[in-house]
């Protein structure tokens, strides 16, 4: 099937012919939804770099949920910078070398998915990479292959969260089937970088029996997780039970279930913040992508935390970002 006429020109990077995309998404509706589906799954496309703490997608897909707070007048600059983000990088085909790959093998075999987990867990990358077209096409091309490795990749919460969670999003926006292969390989990839632990066991616990202990937490990082993993837990997944069993261990060894708190005031400053308006500072007077897209990543994880009512000073959270350092 042939690709829409926008990723076909971000993917030559031909931003010139761009423009009247982004002009009509600046109209909001069917036209923005569109605009960021594609802008999502190019950005899934950029092959990461070594020194990037955060892959260009969950950068998009912060973006995309922070213009959320304003469909029908949608930012800007935040869509500019979007494109921005494919600029001068490697952009994958990857559904090109699957394509490749069904004509040179003519059919594939069947297998279990349990033989792909079988690999994820023992880190046999070379049975990963042969199991994953043949789990790919005998599933009719579903997103299952993306639920299986982001089951496995759950298993270490620290290192894997916060892509899966922005992933699974990404790729939930709009579901297209043409867009599942790419997304696995991402994600894949994203996995392929640390060793996965054994399973771990379910713990009686979720997200909501932190919530008030968060409070007085400093460390940013460990909020982006926190907001990721609650996030997850809330969601419809088909294998949500597997996910809450690794998210309840992660959340027990990490946290500890905390005493009352009453910070109604906080909460009121918190709900006067304009999330919109602070991704567009936090654009304008970043000096690099690493810079720009940490930042996001945290506002992103604060503007949810804000959402649910978590009694923390996430003014303070927001300030501290703005400074340029």
């Amino acid at each position: 099937m042939a690709e829409n006429v926008l990723i076909s020109h971000l993917r030559k990077g031909d931003f010139s012919r761009c423009s009247p995309f982004l002009e009509k998404a600046l109209l909001g509706g069917e036209n923005l939804v569109n605009f960021l589906n594609d802008l999502l799954y190019i950005a899934a496309s950029i092959e990461g770099k070594d020194n990037e703490m955060v892959h260009p997608l969950v950068t998009m897909n912060c973006i995309k949920n922070i213009i959320g707070d304003n469909k029908t007048n949608p930012s800007e600059s935040l869509l500019l910078y979007s494109l921005h983000l494919c600029k001068e990088r490697k952009i994958i085909n990857y559904n090109d070398a699957i394509q490749k790959k069904e004509i040179e093998e003519g059919s594939i075999s069947s297998v279990f998915v349990g033989e792909l987990e079988d690999a994820l867990q023992s880190c046999d990358w070379n049975s990963v990479d042969k199991l994953m077209p043949s789990i790919y096409y005998v599933s009719d091309r579903s997103r299952s292959i993306i639920d299986t490795i982001a089951d496995l990749g759950l298993q270490n919460i620290d290192s894997n969260i916060v892509m899966i969670f922005h992933l699974l999003r990404a790729f939930n926006f709009k579901q297209k089937k043409s867009h599942v292969w790419t997304y696995a390989c991402l994600l894949v990839n994203k996995i392929k970088s640390n060793s996965l632990p054994k399973p771990n066991s379910r713990k009686d616990c979720a997200p909501k029996d932190f919530i008030e202990n968060i409070a007085g937490e400093k460390d940013v990082q460990k909020l982006v997780k926190y907001a990721a993993v609650s996030r997850i837990w809330d969601g419809d997944y088909v294998r949500l039970r597997s996910y809450r069993r690794e998210i309840s261990s992660w959340l027990y060894e990490n946290f500890s279930i905390a005493t009352e708190n009453n910070m109604k005031d906080t909460q009121i400053k918190n709900r006067q913040i304009d999330f919109i308006s602070v991704a567009e500072k936090i654009i304008l007077n970043g000096n690099s992508y690493n810079m720009i897209s940490e930042k996001i990543n945290a506002l992103d994880a604060l503007r949810y935390l804000n959402n649910i009512g978590c009694s923390i000073n996430i003014k303070s959270h927001v300030d501290s970002l703005l400074k340029n350092e």
